[in-house]
């Protein structure tokens, strides 16, 4: 014979059993918490896990990055303003289309060298305005 502390709904009760009973009776016992640990787990708070320090936000939902982004699209977009025409057509098309000086000389009509000296204009303007209007979030500028 073996013991076995068996709950009432109010209280737990020792009680005499059969051993094969005692073995079925700690098998469904064991059966049990696995059942309650697996249910507990899956509808475990999200509230517990962040105590926890699990950190679930999503980074490209940075709020202040992407006001940084939209600041820097923003400053981008008016140096590029500042550009003659060329300097603009010339950038745009080798750094937007992938196009190489000689192809953008055949597209504008223009020598290999003068649209060389384009692209390079256009990146010393753009590096000298973006460093002289300052940023929010970079007040030195670019």
């Amino acid at each position: 014979m073996a013991r076995i502390k068996y709950f009432d709904g109010t209280r737990y009760v020792e009680i005499e059993v059969t051993e094969e009973f005692a073995a079925e009776y700690a098998a469904m016992e064991h059966r049990d918490k696995l059942i309650e640990r697996k249910e507990t787990r899956r509808h475990q708070s999200l509230d517990k896990s962040l105590e926890r320090g699990w950190d679930f936000a999503d980074p490209s939902t940075d709020v202040a990055l992407q006001a940084e982004r939209d600041e820097d699209k923003e400053r981008l977009y008016a140096a590029l303003q500042k550009l003659t025409d060329k300097q603009r057509a010339v950038l745009l098309l080798y750094i937007e289309e992938g196009k190489s000086f000689r192809d953008i000389a055949k597209e504008l009509g223009l020598n290999k060298d003068t649209v060389r000296e384009h692209y390079l204009a256009a990146i010393k303007n753009l590096k000298k305005f973006l460093k002289n209007t300052p940023s929010k979030f970079n007040p030195r500028g670019y």
